[in-house]
């Protein structure tokens, strides 16, 4: 099992869509997935109607087993609770040892953790469980700059995981002059080289998995997953 995590020091990156796309992705490649949303605001638990449920990742993290929703051929997810913001005593590694104490490794081949946009503990959680971890900023001067204030961050934490930068809505003809370069210039070793375009039918895939894509834009995913499942050779 490799646990997958897209994360950011701020809302509005595109983390979630990210998330959700890797792992209906992997799931179409035949890879048993689980999806975990640790965020408050349940923005993947709603992707799937799930925001609700009973069985969620508070219950999970508070040291109970439960049963993920089956939400399309091989994904699953353990969905969010509102709750989540009132539980913040928890240790960095709590997510990590919950999944190898209750056997998830045994039943997926990926699990993708959905962070929340900000630093605390449920963000180091997902962080600390990740194999793979990859930050996401957009094309704007407001992302560039905190993607260098986590990634400062993240280097302090002794990190496990195999760590990248993807850029995000990346669109040559209303992109901020000069960002994309600079991510290149900061980023040259960690950046995935190939950007997340600005497309519209991709929110439509993360509210349908059944979503047709444009042959092109579907490539265009799958060349990034394969990236990030592929790439996986230097730590922060």
């Amino acid at each position: 099992m490799k646990i997958i995590t897209h994360s950011s020091f701020k809302g509005g990156t595109g983390k979630t869509t990210l998330n959700a796309l890797t792992a209906i992705t992997l799931a179409k490649k035949g890879f048993k997935i689980l999806m975990i949303d640790l965020d408050p605001n349940c923005c993947l638990s709603q992707i799937y109607h799930k925001e609700l449920s009973d069985e969620t990742s508070k219950e999970l993290i508070s040291g109970s087993k439960v049963k993920p929703y089956n939400v399309g051929e091989n994904l699953d997810i353990i969905p969010s609770s509102l709750d989540m913001a009132l539980l913040q005593n928890i240790m960095d590694s709590t997510l990590k040892n919950m999944l190898k104490k209750f056997g998830y490794s045994e039943s997926y081949d990926y699990v993708v953790i959905d962070p929340p946009g900000s630093w605390n503990s449920h963000t180091r959680n997902a962080i600390f469980a990740a194999d793979i971890l990859i930050v996401a900023g957009t094309i704007s001067s407001l992302d560039y700059f905190a993607t260098i204030k986590y990634f400062e961050q993240l280097q302090n934490c002794y990190l496990d995981a195999d760590v990248k930068i993807v850029c995000n809505k990346f669109n040559k003809t209303k992109n901020e002059p000069g960002i994309y370069e600079k991510y290149q210039a900061e980023f040259s070793d960690y950046l995935i080289p190939e950007p997340i375009g600005d497309i519209k039918s991709l929110k439509h895939l993360t509210a349908d998995p059944n979503y047709k894509l444009h042959p092109i834009v579907k490539q265009n995913l799958e060349n990034y997953v394969n990236a990030v499942i592929q790439e996986e050779t230097t730590n922060a």
